[in-house]
């Protein structure tokens, strides 16, 4: 009988032979700064300094970005908040060896100025200033869709003036007088606040009721039990819009997400989605929406982020009016054989495992996790990848020391998964700021980021700051002080699925771009994904799937 000391051994060396044979990710490589500072502009007149995000999707035989909060000029911040300052670019379809040109839509009467990105609800253009911004994109294989985060919240209705307000209609939602706001609003974005202790407010701002209240979500995975979460856990109004054929930059709402679960998304179409393990194809097409969602960018404590999904059949109907029945089927867990379940009601969410466990933990050890990017590798890797993480600014942190646990802070991570539901495998760190001591490293000589202690050596020079940063607009005269201190950061992945190519029989390259806080550039990168033994079919069980959203011709 072998001693519990021989067992625990076997254990261990069965979970690293696991591991060891499992798909590897090997160090990613830059491939060059594909906007912003240091970048080779495809329009040397556009008047355009940095921009951040980037959501790539292939359209219709063109493929299109979208870009967050862009600045014409290194001193943008300090000349008056826009209105509307998104971007749009387009790029080759065909990956070329270095950084692929964009090209940026730019307005019609101003060709040297970018085309910022406008929205319309009806007869009301909605604002997409600072902080307000595309958060996915997609193609339905007939319209060009845009999921965009507004920061607007999801108010109580009052239905009679004798009645309470509430949330009805609202799947899951319930109204909550504890949550006000912070008055006066900053950067035209709502801030929210605890009623009862003010908590939430910045300097110079008070805590006031909201005349009907919020609907917040208290199944969020927000809400640790405590009456200072449920601001967190306030719903937000996520607009789905459709991108005009004619004008790149130009999108009208056909829908509206309440959710807190997706405030914090990414979006994947396939081919063929059946719902099971069994008989989908997950290679781009329009059979079917994925979007995987959080209920926030970050977590503290046990107020986690989560990660949740829906799935929606393609293409969406647009009815004559412009408007569509936004009503996807949200994955509420899996049964004893490990077959996902499904529900329309999104309260029925459950959050995916992320310890590589079917039916495990969904626990997410990293707080700070930014963006995402999840994109599914065919041949001959055939697994789904996550990038995500990153870093914040010290200054947009509650608590700094407790958001940086463990080893390697301000690392981008990377999970795999069999099918878009996970398991996910625990995370690993894969592109590391590194040090400004080491010449090659992000932080350091020959480096993407900005770090104040860097020190050029030779011919590897240290990343320049931007002239001006966010710290400096909330001071009177907007003086350059920010740069001394504002390192960079890494924030913002995206995976251009065109650009993924084979590299060899058992690998894949992908080429995905990563935001930099400084300077506030948008950078290239290529990371190879060396495939693992081929896994085995999973046993079909007999019966009918879920659902069969499949693109004619699967």
């Amino acid at each position: 009988m072998r001693s519990s000391t021989g067992i625990a051994l076997l254990l261990l060396w069965g979970a690293l032979a696991a591991r060891a044979a499992a798909q590897t990710a090997a160090p990613p490589e830059v491939v060059g700064t594909l906007v912003g500072p240091g970048a080779a502009p495809a329009q040397p007149s556009l008047r355009l300094y940095g921009t951040d995000l980037g959501w790539t999707f292939e359209h219709q035989g063109r493929l299109v970005m979208l870009f967050g909060d862009t600045w014409p000029t290194a001193a943008s911040l300090c000349e008056g908040e826009p209105r509307n300052d998104d971007s749009v670019a387009t790029l080759p379809l065909e990956a070329p060896s270095g950084v692929p040109p964009l090209t940026f839509v730019t307005r019609p009467e101003a060709p040297d100025e970018f085309a910022p990105i406008t929205v319309a609800r009806g007869a009301e253009s909605l604002t997409m200033a600072y902080g307000q911004v595309p958060i996915a994109a997609f193609s339905d294989g007939t319209h060009a869709m845009a999921v965009l985060g507004r920061g607007e919240y999801v108010r109580c209705a009052r239905r009679s003036p004798r009645k309470p307000p509430t949330c009805r209609r609202r799947d899951g939602l319930i109204c909550t007088q504890d949550v006000g706001e912070c008055m006066p609003s900053l950067l035209q974005i709502p801030n929210l606040c605890d009623l009862a202790t003010g908590a939430g407010c910045l300097p110079g701002t008070t805590c006031q009721a909201s005349p009907t209240g919020f609907c917040v979500d208290p199944t969020s995975s927000q809400n640790d039990g405590t009456a200072a979460s449920q601001r967190f856990t306030v719903a937000h109004e996520q607009e789905i819009a459709v991108q005009e054929p004619a004008s790149l930059a130009s999108f009208t709402s056909v829908a509206r997400l309440a959710t807190n679960k997706f405030v914090n998304a990414t979006a994947r179409t396939v081919r063929c989605f059946t719902g099971s393990r069994c008989g989908g194809d997950y290679g781009a097409g329009h059979g079917a929406l994925l979007m995987w969602g959080r209920p926030g960018f970050q977590g503290l404590g046990a107020r986690e982020a989560h990660l949740y999904l829906l799935a929606h059949r393609l293409p969406i109907r647009v009815d004559r009016r412009g408007q569509t029945e936004f009503r996807p089927r949200y994955f509420a867990g899996v049964d004893a054989k490990g077959e996902p379940r499904w529900s329309r009601r999104q309260k029925d969410a459950v959050p995916l495992t992320l310890d590589g466990v079917v039916g495990g933990s969904p626990h997410e050890e990293q707080p700070i996790v930014n963006q995402m990017s999840i994109s599914w590798m065919g041949e001959p890797v055939n697994k789904w990848v996550m990038l995500y993480g990153g870093d914040l600014a010290d200054y947009l942190l509650a608590d700094p020391v407790s958001q940086r646990p463990g080893s390697h802070p301000g690392t981008l991570r990377i999970r795999f998964a069999d099918h878009p539901w996970g398991p996910w495998t625990p995370p690993e760190p894969h592109l590391l700021p590194g040090s400004p001591d080491v010449v090659g490293d992000p932080w350091g000589p020959g480096g993407v980021l900005f770090h104040n202690l860097c020190v050029g050596v030779g011919a590897d020079v240290c990343a320049p700051g931007d002239p001006t940063r966010p710290p400096d607009f909330f001071l009177p005269g907007c003086p350059s002080f920010g740069a001394a201190f504002d390192i960079g950061r890494f924030y913002g992945p995206n995976v251009i699925d065109a650009y993924t190519r084979a590299a060899g029989p058992t690998a894949l390259d992908l080429l995905w771009n990563v935001s930099t806080w400084n300077p506030y550039a948008v950078v290239l990168m290529r990371t190879r994904i060396e495939a693992g033994p081929a896994d085995p079919p999973p046993a079909c069980p007999r019966g009918r799937r879920p659902v069969r959203w499949c693109a004619r011709g699967s």
